[in-house]
């Protein structure tokens, strides 16, 4: 009896990226063609050994952040030299074999993640705080630290030994036995400075910073590896069911080598005049920049890259749209290229909500201050860790439901995902989730430790996996690489006067804790192993290599940078080293937690009700995008927690503006054309702001603002 010809497979959705389907056998962009060498791992770790240093003595000798944002600019200039350089003197000489896409998605994907564990990521900010509680020269009796602060303090967690704090902050100048340490001059010789750097050294107080950081490294591996389960939970959904363009991982993707074609030693991108064009535009600009800011061209002005806000101030104040200025949302026109260029990638909708719901944050300001509440956006004051004004609490709100209808959806389908398979498919699909609970169990007992109740612990936790979540989301779909969040645990602690229910005693040490991980989100890891999982889910690198290159260079980085920050600091006194991570920021966080004991705890309706809006109005238009396709994305909405979106906004709006002329009047071949001029764009502005901070460490002059941390006054 003859097949029925209408009757048709079911398509196993769960198959369809696998290598062994007929149809994907043959090479291509995505396959790999021989497979990732042992070698890959020490190559890796090497290189974010070198990351690690470079990006801390940058950031406290130079006063540069190499890596302030979620996008790794050393990942990026090493990925760029190794395809456009050492790739074709390999396949050259014939000695070795270049590296492949798999290698290269595994070395680049260890940089990105590593990238912001130097800085804002956990060294900077750790190492700094360990010993600012009990450092005498802060705690006086007009901080009142030593009656609000230190007595709720766990001082498993920080430095007590005086001594130790004083050769911390103004450095080591002495051995242990009395004998002074002589800095040699800068013309002495290598063996003069070897020598004295040794005595550094072997001199510190290792013992009295271990024991801290030990206990600290407890919560950070549960968190990383929170953050790791939480990635593979979401991943499958967002990028199979919902297919999320992950804008920062795609255009990393466009300097990887095409397996398919082993005649080409370049990536296609290279070939392409608009690329080399855009390239060196943006290059040139930002490198003539950092010579008139390093006044290595005297007499000449730099390039001016938009409009800051102090300019915007001038124009507006004293007129009828004064409310637009001042406040930490302040109005400003800036040009980052890597923000046009990544806005250009993206659906026209979501980059269209980023700089659209920005204005309607501003303008709901405006009116504020047209109905008398004040006059500039300063009389609206919100901050990281405790006070929301009208517009971050109503995106408090919608990112709160926003992140849980995502979590939802992803849970929902990993269940269904496992219904009707076998045993071994089912605790394999697990696995996550038992890892994830596993994690919240360590991170709820470290807190417990810490005087904080289990009930307690579980809802810190689960705001913090709604937030991680959330920025999770918007870095997959909106490609946004730079943030913090002006929602928190703390902020719901004040706004629903939960101080009646939990002591502020307990608030102290765990705002502490906070300030490590969460506070200053710039370099979160958690969006950046999300988007190594999807770059290794394309590319098949052999998912066993790739963890374990990435693990060991995420624990090598940890020590290395913690070790690196700490031996610096003695080199040049911690008061010598970058001034908010080593003075402004741990005051300000161990200020706070003493003005916490006075809070006196109340409902705060009006907040409340401001965030009640947010999380309807979200849940509005996500139903509402079901059939009003025109209705805004609340992508941008939600990213009013996030004051960088005042200095990214302009260039989305730029980057929606040139992709919606370009989709109207021309056809793909137009679009292609175009996008590899905005990736040209991108890339010149990476290579900078890697190229000159390293220069400016080297020859020891300031490039200023030639960061993608870029801030206007």
């Amino acid at each position: 009896m003859s097949e029925n010809p209408y009757s048709y497979q079911r398509v196993d959705l769960e198959r369809l990226d696998d290598d062994s389907l007929p149809d994907r056998k043959a090479a291509g962009p995505g396959a790999v063609s021989h497979g990732v060498r042992w070698i890959i791992i020490p190559i890796s770790i090497v290189l974010c050994i070198g990351q690690a240093l470079l990006t801390i003595a940058a950031c406290n000798i130079s006063i540069v952040c190499i890596t302030p944002t979620l996008i790794a600019v050393t990942a990026f200039s090493t990925l760029f030299v190794i395809v456009l350089l050492i790739n074709p003197l390999l396949r050259m000489l014939r000695v070795i074999r270049p590296f492949n896409r798999a290698e290269l998605v595994s070395l680049f994907c260890a940089l990105l993640v590593t990238s912001g564990i130097s800085t804002f990521g956990l060294a900077e900010q750790l190492v700094p705080l360990v010993a600012a509680p009990w450092n005498p020269e802060w705690n006086t009796p007009q901080r009142k630290w030593d009656t609000d602060v230190l007595p709720n303090l766990n001082r498993n967690l920080y430095i007590t030994d005086t001594k130790t704090i004083l050769e911390f902050r103004k450095g080591l100048r002495s051995t242990r036995d009395g004998q002074p340490i002589k800095k040699p001059k800068q013309d002495a010789d290598w063996g003069q400075k070897k020598d004295y750097y040794w005595k550094i050294f072997t001199n510190i107080q290792w013992k009295e910073w271990i024991r801290p950081l030990a206990f600290w490294m407890i919560f950070v591996a549960a968190t990383y590896g929170f953050f790791c389960c939480l990635t593979y939970i979401v991943l499958r959904y967002w990028w199979k069911r919902e297919k999320l363009i992950f804008p920062l991982a795609r255009f990393s993707q466009a300097l990887l080598p095409e397996e398919g074609h082993k005649s080409r030693w370049l990536p296609t991108i290279f070939s392409k005049s608009g690329f080399w064009f855009a390239f060196f535009l943006s290059l040139g600009i930002l490198s003539w920049n950092a010579l008139v800011a390093g006044k290595v061209v005297v007499g000449l002005n730099p390039i001016l890259l938009g409009m800051g806000s102090k300019d915007v101030r001038e124009i507006l104040q004293n007129g009828p749209f004064e409310g637009l200025t001042d406040g930490t949302f302040r109005l400003m026109f800036l040009i980052i290229f890597t923000a046009i260029g990544i806005a250009f990638l993206l659906p026209l909708e979501v980059s269209f909500s980023v700089w659209f719901y920005f204005l309607v944050g501003k303008m709901i300001i405006l009116v504020a201050t047209w109905m008398g509440y004040g006059r500039t956006g300063a009389d609206f004051p919100t901050d990281p860790s405790w006070i929301n004004n009208p517009v971050t609490a109503q995106a408090s709100g919608g990112m709160l439901l926003f992140s849980a209808v995502s979590l939802y959806r992803c849970l929902k389908d990993y269940y269904l995902l496992s219904v009707g398979r076998p045993f071994a498919q089912r605790l394999k699909l697990s696995l996550p989730v038992v890892g994830m609970v596993v994690c919240t169990v360590v991170m709820m007992l470290w807190l417990n430790w810490n005087r904080l109740g289990l009930g307690w612990a579980l809802l810190f936790l689960a705001i913090l996996t709604l937030l991680t979540l959330g920025l999770m989301r918007v870095v997959a779909e909106g490609g946004i690489y730079w943030f913090q969040s002006h929602m928190s645990f703390f902020h719901t602690y004040k706004m629903f006067g939960l101080g009646k229910f939990l002591t502020p005693v307990v608030v102290v040490p765990l705002l502490l804790i906070y300030w490590v991980l969460f506070v200053d989100l710039k370099t979160f890891m958690a969006p950046n192993l999300l988007n190594a999982a999807r770059m290794e889910g394309e590319c098949k690198t052999g998912r066993a290599k790739f963890h374990i290159n990435l693990w060991l260079c995420i624990a090598i980085s940890v020590v290395v940078a913690l070790g690196f920050a700490i031996f610096l600091a003695h080199v040049r006194g911690a008061g010598q080293m970058h001034p908010w991570f080593y003075r402004s920021g741990p005051t300000s966080v161990v200020d706070a937690a003493r003005l916490a004991m006075s809070d006196k705890s109340a409902f705060d309706a009006t907040t409340v009700g401001w965030s009640g809006f947010g999380a309807v109005w979200v849940a509005l238009s996500m139903f509402l995008r079901r059939s009003l396709f025109w209705f805004p994305h609340p992508i941008g909405y939600v990213m009013l927690i996030s004051p960088p979106i005042a200095m990214l906004w302009f260039s989305f709006f730029l980057g929606w503006i040139c992709k919606k002329i370009v989709v109207k009047y021309g056809g793909k071949k137009t679009f292609d054309a175009v996008r590899v001029i905005f990736l040209g764009l991108i890339f010149g502005e990476l290579i900078a702001t890697f190229v000159w901070p390293t220069i400016s460490l080297m020859f020891d002059f300031q490039a200023t603002g030639i960061t993608l941390n870029r801030y206007s006054p």
